[in-house]
Parts: C-alpha cells; structure tokens; sequence
C-alpha cells in the first residue's frame, strides 16, 4: 500500500514539473523559444465612441492583427468622461496579455488633472504606436478674405486686431489648446471651444470662427473644397500636400504637438506578449491596406508606427510639455515631475 502510494505521489509530482516547464501560467502561454503563444481572444478597448477618429484608426489594425496572430482581436468601444472610462475598465482586468488600449494624449492630461482613480502614467505602458497626425492651424475663407492668407498677414492683422480674432478647438485644455498656444503665444486671441469637431467645421465653413486647430485627417475636405485656408502646420517641415503653407519648424517656433494614437497595456502584462504584440503591428503597419488608410487620412506625413521604447520616450516628453501647460492654467493636480 505504502508502495503504491509512494508512486502516486511521484507521479503527481512528475506532472506537476512538466506543467511548469511547459510555459502555461496565469501570465499565459510561451513556447520553448520564450515566444508568446495566442491562444484565445485579444481585446483591445477604444475609450472613445465609434465611427470618431480613434475608432477609424484602431478597427482596420485589429482586423490586420486578427490575420496575423491567428486569434480575433476584436474591438469594445467603452466611452465617457473624455476616455477615463475606458481606461478605469483597462485597468480592473488582468493584465495577462489579452486585454489592450488605445491610448493619445488626452488621457495625459486627463491623468495630470487628476481625473482616472489611479496614477495613469505608472500604471499604463504602450506597445506601440499607430498613428501621428500633423496638427494645422486654418482660417475661414470668409471670415479671412481681404485680411490674410498666411502666418506673416495673420499676426500682423491679430496685433492690429486685438481680442477680435476667434480660435475653436476641441478642448480648452486639451493637446490642440496647448498646441495652440504654443503657436500664438502673446498674441490677443479669442479661445472658442467645441463639442464636437463638425460643429466647428461648420462654424468656420460659415465664417462664423476665424481660425481653428485640429489635425490634417479632419480638415481636409474643407480644404479642397476652399471653405478653409491652411496656415501654418506644427511640424519640422512643410507638408507634401500643402507646400505653399508655412511650418513652425522654418519660423522658429518651438511648437509641434501633434494627436497620436498608441497601442497601450496595463503595466504587469507578460513582456513577452508585449514584445510579439509589437512585432505584429510592426509587420502590419506594411500592409497595403493600412498604408491607403494613412495616405487617405493624411497621416502619411509624419511618421506613424513606433516601437514601444520610442512611444514612451515621447509620452515622458509630452508628460514635461503639458505639465508646465496644465501649472500656468492652474489645473495640475498629479505632478510627476515634482518627485
């Protein structure tokens, strides 16, 4: 009896090592290489609504990435308060490989204000990043003509003009407001904010707004259609599709802020399914088909994908950026930079 015992405790024994030996966990499932295995579902959250620019972006990646890992990566869009939502669902799941985010910069300086329950800049990483839009400051036709055509004329006209100027953007103390201010710093400038972008489009299409901030993808059928005149881009250099228009890179001005969006994790997720989720995208972002997504939306002219080191670099830079942003508004709340 003591026999047969015996062996069947060594045996229970013996199952339980080749268990552990084969890479199956709570944290997931590596081959013996150390390569992340995807064995069920991938969700990835979009912490805004469908149809808006977030959705457009993170939906034909995740059918690219459905393809390539062999799983469905599907898509749950979970809005509300300016995408906190979203990312108070991300983090109350596991982090154990198969729960992601789309992440941009509104969520930092959500984060700097003190909005999520937890401290978003050390509880979230990306993976990589998507998407770089190049933000363009435009003017009414309407509202401009006879008055300026380009930055030179504009900031003549604002000085001459003080406080009669109107600007709309999204939010007052968002990226675009940053940007914005960035841009114009000094100059007497009337800030108008909008519930939404096609509210704004039609303001200025009417000549009811002067000037608004917002990235190429959403502006440019008002610009081939001549409802909207494009004056200066924040980027390094003047874009292909609108040579004539001045940047802040050739003027001097330190202002290049730009909406991006990221694939994002909680921190804790299995590195090595960071890495393989990485890897995908990286082969992804070559396909046909998301290349005519960036010429279509104008995201083909900054470069969009980035590796998860670089992602970050540029989060911990804007995170400088919009802190000393959101201390001069009076609206800091988290500083990361007073530790």
């Amino acid at each position: 009896m003591k026999k047969r015992l015996f062996a069947l405790i060594s045996a229970v024994l013996v199952l339980m090592m080749v268990a552990g030996c084969s890479g199956s966990s709570s944290e997931g499932t590596v081959d013996a290489d150390g390569n992340w295995v995807w064995e069920r579902k991938v969700e990835i959250v979009c912490p805004w609504g469908v149809g808006g620019g977030a959705d457009a972006t993170i939906r034909p990646m995740a059918d690219l990435l459905t393809k390539k890992l062999g799983v469905q990566v599907s898509v749950n869009n979970i809005e509300g308060a300016g995408g906190v939502n979203g990312v108070e669902y991300v983090y109350k799941q596991p982090a154990d490989g198969y729960t992601y985010m789309l992440g941009t910069q509104s969520l930092i300086m959500a984060d700097l204000q003190g909005i999520p329950t937890m401290n978003y800049k050390e509880e979230f990483v990306p993976v990589a990043k998507l998407v770089h839009s190049i933000n363009i400051i435009a003017a009414s036709k309407k509202a401009a003509e006879g008055k300026y055509t380009n930055f030179s004329e504009l900031i003549e006209y604002v000085n001459a003009h003080p406080d009669e100027v109107s600007v709309g953007m999204l939010s007052a103390t968002g990226a675009d407001a940053a940007g914005l201010r960035q841009t114009l710093e000094g100059l007497p400038i009337k800030e108008v904010p909008y519930g939404s972008g096609s509210e704004m489009n039609a303001a200025i299409a009417g000549g009811h707004l002067h000037l608004m901030i917002t990235g190429t993808d959403e502006i440019q059928g008002l610009i081939a259609s001549g409802d909207i005149i494009p004056i200066v881009c924040m980027n390094e250099t003047r874009m292909t599709r609108y040579p004539d228009m001045e940047c802040t890179g050739e003027l001097g001005i330190d202002s290049y802020i730009g909406t991006w969006r990221a694939v994002m994790c909680r921190k804790g997720t299995p590195q090595a399914a960071i890495d393989a989720l990485e890897a995908a995208i990286a082969e992804c972002v070559q396909d046909p088909t998301w290349q005519a997504y960036l010429e279509q939306g104008a995201y083909d002219e900054r470069e969009g994908f980035a590796t998860a080191a670089d992602t970050q670099a540029l989060i911990d830079e804007e995170y400088v950026t919009f802190t000393e942003y959101m201390k001069e508004q009076g609206l800091l709340v988290r500083d990361y930079t007073a530790a």
